[in-house]
């Protein structure tokens, strides 16, 4: 029988009976209740070494007189296996002190914990099948009774790139020293079946870590030791038998700190800790033995590391940004992933990228948010699986890393993250992409900071592109002040100059990625076509003329912000080996064209204007065309001035002249010449004469498209106009999205114009 079970049926006797039947004491103590935890853990055979640990560190009174606890308790022959294994010890008694006294809190659990209760939890508490929010025992782990003394850390200030900072180093290192605050006790995983399904991980990922497989679904384990038969019942809590002594596991400052094994990491920690921020915690500092009377004691400073993906030295982990309502203390459910390359990778990594040429010159030198590029390029807000390594997994900076197990030199389950040492560095992203050549060559450090100032580095980086991205380079901005930086206070401005003055105009983040997005293409030119219109991230296209080499924006170039004269850029190639594009050097920023579809036919052709005007479309004080929508996109086929003459609108009714109209604009497609795009019957703006009170159908007509042409095909089969790449063609058309008061300004391409020599009929033409 269940023993609570037992207990229930105890007490409902008591309540029952004991006031009518003065035979029974109901203060008796039932025979089965046989004690505490201590007392049922000595009462166990096979756990006599470990009932001596307890005794030891003076836990046996404390286990049987007051507080509540679960303990796992490894047998007799865990702990020969671990003699067998540590063969400095042979008994416990050999065991230091402090050792033992951390390996048996290790062991303990505040709090009574079934077997059921072990897999039954998440951050909301006991979880409910029924509720879709806390319906799965993602709540893995439990803090223990170990908390860690509070570590002591040298300090070292020095000025770095303008800025002062600060930095952790050997306590002999510095005069100067600051005590952390622990922010928790040790938690320990406890791991069963559900937590694997839920991340969809194997049991080989458990093996990955512990060197064990899970042999049962059924089974529980204790970091990496596997719970034996049922739970001890006792009256303040619960003993369970496991397989093996479960040492303390350290968190990932302790794991880097190490110095014993094959492998050093300290290099990768030194770098970790030029990060750090220390925040003075009063209540602490107060609270030490001896501060309420006055006497000195030290300082107690809460260590994180803000810049980091999660802090390497605290036990209490946090959630992903990405999640919102959680309870303050997430601990239980997230873990952490922490990758470290060796001291001889690390060294290798930084001469690689850093030093020599116009590099950085060193670590050191480096802009600090290139060093939080390279420290989160190691670390992940999860906690990272043999199934994640093969798979890939997002790191710190959302990059999806995929490592070759053959590179792994260490593996460790920590109690804040799990710890894979690496034989190569993982290069970030940042220098493997487009991107590469900005930050890692200190002649375009503006170009760089305006990267990071307007967050456009996930977008740069991104895999599987194919980009043209354009850059000035730190001289040429020196020369043209089109983008200035202000490294004291973080701040872009641009300069109008003009002889004997000039005129600042300062450039906010939106202003910024405006500017960049305009000069990032996002596909590269095929060579087939004299000219080519490749499309850009802000909604633009760049002009390339593969005859001369020339590229440009929907406007003509010009030499400084806001210049008037005009320049040609044949830009630079200074990349070569980014995985996602090419970067180029060039010497003035690429114009765009602010050119309204209503101006530039009202203005070019006034007889085309005029027949829309007549159709009754004109609205003249809006400066717009009624049938146009703000919101598409249109190639408009217009009629030179001379083949508006051949046309006879007299008498015609304004709905012949509205079906005429619409039939010369196609919306929802931009056309250009360079054959982009294929051939086919491209639905017009005119309404079909198959429409009715049901449903709208729209005419369509048959287009050709080759490179440099543009063929609007008759119904005979023959070409009814032909439109060669020329002045007159691929006229772009733009509208601005911004208020008018930005120093770059938010435009973006809706429309092209291609000049034809006949007026479209709907009787001659190919339709559909």
């Amino acid at each position: 029988m269940n023993q609570r079970f037992k207990i229930l049926v105890f007490l409902l006797i008591l309540f029952t009976t004991g006031c009518r039947d003065d035979s029974i004491d109901k203060y008796d103590r039932p025979e089965w209740l046989t004690g505490k935890v201590y007392t049922q853990l000595k009462a166990q055979t096979d756990l006599s070494t470990f009932a001596k640990c307890i005794e030891l560190t003076g836990y046996d009174t404390i286990l049987d007189i007051s507080g509540s606890y679960t303990v796992f308790a490894p047998t007799d022959e865990a702990f020969a296996l671990y003699f067998q294994q540590n063969t400095r010890y042979k008994k416990v008694e050999d065991i230091p002190a402090g050792e033992l006294n951390n390996l048996v809190k290790y062991l303990i659990v505040q709090n009574p914990w079934s077997k059921n209760q072990l897999r039954s939890l998440d951050v909301f508490g006991w979880i409910d099948p029924k509720d879709l929010t806390n319906n799965e025992p993602k709540g893995y782990k439990r803090e223990t009774l170990l908390l860690d003394k509070d570590p002591k850390y040298g300090i070292l200030g020095e000025k770095i790139n303008l800025r002062s900072t600060i930095s952790i180093v050997d306590t002999l290192s510095s005069p100067w020293k600051r005590r952390e605050t622990v922010d928790s006790r040790k938690f320990a995983p406890i791991f069963y079946k559900e937590y694997f399904d839920i991340y969809e991980l194997s049991s080989s990922d458990y093996e990955f870590y512990f060197n064990r497989p899970i042999e049962s679904a059924n089974d529980i384990y204790y970091a990496g030791a596997k719970i034996k038969g049922n739970e001890i019942f006792a009256e303040n809590g619960f003993v369970y038998k496991i397989d093996r002594v479960v040492e303390p596991l350290k968190n990932g400052y302790q794991i880097l700190s190490a110095n014993s094994g094959q492998n050093k990491y300290n290099k990768f920690l030194s770098f970790l800790n030029t990060f750090p921020e220390f925040t003075y915690n009063r209540n602490k500092t107060l609270a030490q033995p001896g501060a309420a009377q006055g006497l000195a004691v030290d300082s107690l400073f809460d260590l994180t590391y803000p810049q980091l993906t999660f802090n390497i030295n605290r036990e209490r982990t946090k959630a992903p940004p990405s999640t919102f309502g959680l309870p303050q203390n997430v601990a239980i459910r997230y873990h952490h992933g922490l990758l470290a390359p060796t001291n001889e990778a690390f060294d290798a990594f930084i001469s690689e990228y850093l030093v020599g040429g116009t590099k950085w010159g060193s670590l050191k030198n480096t802009p600090d948010f290139i060093k939080s590029i390279i420290a989160n390029t190691f670390m992940s807000i999860n906690p990272i699986y043999p199934t994640d390594l093969s798979k890939g997994f997002y790191n710190g900076e959302l990059d999806v890393v995929k490592i070759d197990q053959a590179d792994i030199v260490q593996k460790e389950y920590g109690s804040n993250c799990t710890f894979i040492g690496l034989r190569k560095v993982i290069v970030p992203r940042a220098f493997k992409s487009v991107t590469g050549p900005i930050y890692l060559q200190r002649g375009y450090s503006r170009a760089m900071y305006a990267i990071e100032l307007a967050g456009l580095l996930p977008a740069l980086k991104r895999q599987d592109q194919n980009y043209m991205f354009f850059v000035e380079s730190d001289e040429s901005l020196r020369l043209d002040s089109s983008l200035v930086y202000d490294e004291f206070r973080e701040r872009f401005s641009a300069f109008m100059l003009s002889p004997g003055s000039f005129q600042e105009f300062s450039m906010s983040k939106n202003d910024l990625r405006n500017l960049l997005l305009n000069h990032i293409g996002l596909d590269r030119p095929k060579g087939n076509a004299r000219k080519e219109f490749i499309p850009n991230q802000a909604g633009n296209y760049l002009i390339v003329d593969n005859i001369t080499g020339e590229i440009r924006g929907t406007d003509f170039t010009r030499k400084g912000f806001n210049g008037s004269k005009i320049v040609q850029e044949f830009p630079k190639q200074i990349s070569t080996n980014a995985d996602n594009g090419t970067t180029y050097e060039i010497n003035n920023w690429f114009s765009f064209s602010t050119t309204n579809l209503y101006t530039k036919i009202s203005t070019s052709y006034p007889k085309f204007h005029n027949l829309i005007k007549a159709a009754g479309f004109d609205r003249e004080k809006e400066y717009r065309y009624s049938f146009i929508s703000e919101s598409e996109i249109y190639t408009v086929f217009v009629p030179s001035d001379a083949a508006m003459d051949q046309l006879v609108t007299s008498g015609m009714p304004v709905e012949e002249l509205r079906k005429i109209v619409l039939l010369h604009f196609v919306p929802g497609h931009i056309l250009f010449t360079d054959a982009k795009k294929s051939p086919g019957y491209y639905e017009t703006a005119r309404v079909s004469d198959e429409s009715s009170q049901y449903a709208t159908f729209y005419s369509k007509i048959k287009i050709g498209l080759a490179p440099d042409v543009i063929r609007i095909m008759a119904k005979d089969g023959s070409v009814y106009s032909e439109i060669q790449e020329s002045p007159k063609a691929n006229i772009i058309l733009a509208k601005n999205l911004g208020t008018g008061n930005e120093t770059i300004k938010n435009i973006i391409t809706n429309g092209v114009i291609h000049e034809i020599d006949k007026v479209l009929k709907f009787s001659d033409l190919d339709t559909k």
